[in-house]
């Protein structure tokens, strides 16, 4: 069984807990989908427990800031990545950074951060108009020749996307048979959830069942991280709530 697991953004605290949780399962490995840094206060720690526990990680479109530049983000983003460079001294974590792509292909499944036709910037959503939703069955329909199910992560909320709809897991509703199926299975975030629900998200995968999971965790902790880092206090404030 995989673990899978995304948009970790500097909270150690939450990475702890999750890899924590993960160690109780049979899970044989764990693979990062990107954004291991940008927005949270601890980088290095996050690159670091990544680097030592997961098989793979992908690229990220918050990694291709730090090495490239935080082209068309927000100011608190901009303002989080020029200072998450500044904490990235160690030349192992720059080879790291460097060496990382943003998409990986293995049998049937692809693995990226966005989607599948641009595995690192685009996003996956849930298409607000019926045109859009026809757009985005049609793209499926194109880009799910080569594999059927496409793990991502970069939307920081947790879902199957499917030809047909798209569907939330909640506590009482989190495992789902994808074997055989064409879908998107967005695994949430770590570090940074904005499903209105602040616990870490990660999914498992046994080559069948798909499994959503939460993890609460010390958010006091990374709040006072962020604070002390003098990282923008919306940063602080949005992982209360879930946003």
């Amino acid at each position: 069984m995989d673990a899978l697991v995304s948009d970790i953004h500097g909270n150690l605290a939450a990475l702890e807990a999750v890899l924590e949780d993960i160690d109780k399962r049979n899970v044989k490995r764990i693979i990062s989908l990107g954004d291991v840094v940008g927005y949270g206060p601890r980088p290095v720690e996050c690159l670091k427990l990544v680097m030592e526990r997961c098989a793979f990680s992908l690229l990220g479109n918050h990694e291709y800031a730090v090495l490239r530049g935080p082209e068309g983000f927000n100011p608190i983003a901009v303002e989080a990545i020029n200072w998450t460079k500044r904490q990235l001294t160690d030349p192992d974590l720059i080879f790291f950074l460097s060496s990382l792509k943003a998409a990986k292909l293995e049998q049937n499944i692809l693995y990226v951060h966005g989607s599948a036709e641009d595995p690192l910037m685009e996003y996956v959503r849930e298409a607000e108009d019926h045109a859009q939703f026809v757009k985005f069955v049609a793209d499926m329909q194109r880009d799910f020749q080569r594999f059927d199910l496409c793990f991502t992560g970069h939307n920081h909320r947790a879902f199957l996307g499917t030809p047909d709809a798209f569907i939330f897991p909640h506590p009482a509703w989190s495992k789902f048979h994808v074997k055989d199926k064409k879908l998107y299975i967005c695994v949430g975030s770590v570090g940074q959830p904005r499903d209105d629900r602040p616990q870490a998200s990660y999914a498992t995968f046994d080559g069948d069942v798909v499994e959503f999971h939460r993890v609460a965790y010390d958010i006091e902790r990374t709040a006072r991280e962020i604070k002390a880092a003098g990282l923008h206090p919306f940063l602080a404030e949005r992982l209360y709530l879930g946003q």
